[in-house]
């Protein structure tokens, strides 16, 4: 794992310094800990299982995405991006997360990265990628993937979940968060 620093609180400091110390365990082992889990979700078992949401199939074994059954080109990023975000699907995830998750800690502020990825990946994968169906905006916090809908019947339905009012969703503008 790189090289990561991390700033604490005085009152989060004494709160990680009693966990440890309950712990038996030392103050960086425990933030090693917790930064390998929220960085190491491609070491996740689930993570190389296919998803599928919608019209939007992903295999992350062979780095394969498929539309509608037709395959689509993605860069190692894009496929990265992607894939982290449909394993959280229907969870907003926050800007800072997804970039340290996808990009790596030292990446957390370069939310115009976010951004340009996201729009690539809207351009590639939505019918219209100003009404996005799939690859949803939470307002000023983050991004995520339209949840997908179980069904009684079947096992999921190819339908994402129904999307929030466009208010609630649409943040196309970047200088709008």
């Amino acid at each position: 794992m790189p090289s990561v620093t991390v700033m604490f609180s005085t009152s989060l400091d004494a709160a990680l310094r009693q966990t440890a110390a309950s712990c038996g365990r030392s103050t960086g082992d425990i933030v090693n800990t917790a930064v390998s889990q929220y960085l190491g979700w491609r070491d996740y078992e689930a993570s190389t299982l296919a998803i599928r949401i919608g019209d939007i199939e992903l295999d992350p074994g062979r780095r394969l995405v498929r539309k509608n059954s037709v395959p689509v080109r993605l860069t190692p990023t894009e496929f990265d991006l992607l894939h982290y975000l449909m394993m959280h699907a229907g969870l907003a995830m926050a800007h800072a997360r997804i970039l340290a998750a996808v990009w790596g800690a030292e990446y957390g502020s370069e939310l115009e990265y976010l951004r340009t990825y996201v729009r690539q990946l809207r351009r590639k994968l939505e019918d219209d990628p100003a009404q996005p169906t799939y690859l949803l905006t939470d307002n000023c916090y983050g991004y995520r993937f339209a949840a997908a809908t179980v069904d009684t019947k079947s096992a999921i339905d190819s339908r994402p979940a129904a999307a929030p009012s466009p208010i609630a969703r649409n943040c196309a503008s970047a200088t709008n968060c």
